[in-house]
Formats: C-alpha cells, structure tokens, sequence
C-alpha cells in the first residue's frame, strides 16, 4: 500500500507542479478567491485534508532516504488544509504579502513540485 501511496503522490506533485508553471495566474486567482470567499472551496480543502490523512496513515515513513519525501507532502498537505479550515486568516497573511508577485511564487513552487515529482516518479518507477 506504501508503494501505491507513494506513487500517487509522486504523479500528483509532478503533474501539479506542471499546473502550477503553466497556469500560475488562474491559481493566483483562485487563491484570492478562496480567501474571498473561504465557504465555497471547503470540498476541495476536504479533499486535500483525506489525501493528506491517507498519506500520513499509510505511508508516515520516517527515514534518510527517499520515501520520506512522500511524508513530509501528506503532511504538508495535512497542515495547509487544517490551516485553511480553522484559520484561513494566516493564509491570507501570506496572499496578501505576495499580492503583487503571487504568479511568481506560484510558479517557483510548481518549479519545486516539477523537480521533487519528477524525482520522485522516477525513483519509484526504476529502483536501483
């Protein structure tokens, strides 16, 4: 079940990231609106909320290699969608900080998610 976990995850942060480079200005608007209007994207953060549980259930690998990876992304997820559903006032902070270059940071963070996924995709799909 770790390796499925795994694997899932990995697509996701690659495939996500590629979302994120592509279409940086659609997911700025879509950050502003969700901190507008915080009600209608509680099914989405719900949804991030069970991916993340999932990942921390099943795959909560501890170790000095490359698994671990999958671990600290559920948990990441696991945190950012509790944040947004009890205090998405911080994540305003960090919108509002950004307001200007929130493209850019978009599209460094889906340069990192590219690089962590393809990483990833690979090292699961030919291990050594």
């Amino acid at each position: 079940m770790q390796e499925v976990v795994a694997t899932i995850i990995a697509w996701l942060a690659l495939l996500m990231g590629l979302s994120y480079i592509v279409q940086a200005t659609q997911w700025a608007e879509l950050a502003k609106d969700a901190l507008r209007y915080p009600h209608q994207y509680f099914p989405m953060v719900l949804t991030i909320l069970l991916l993340g549980l999932t990942v921390v259930s099943l795959h909560n690998v501890w170790v000095a290699d490359w698994p671990v990876v999958i671990t600290v992304l559920g948990w990441g997820m696991l945190i950012k969608s509790m944040l947004f559903l009890l205090a998405p006032q911080l994540m305003a902070g960090f919108v509002s900080w950004a307001q200007n270059s929130l493209a850019i940071w978009i599209r460094i963070g889906g340069l990192i998610l590219v690089t962590v996924g393809g990483l990833l995709v690979y090292l699961i799909s030919f291990p050594h």
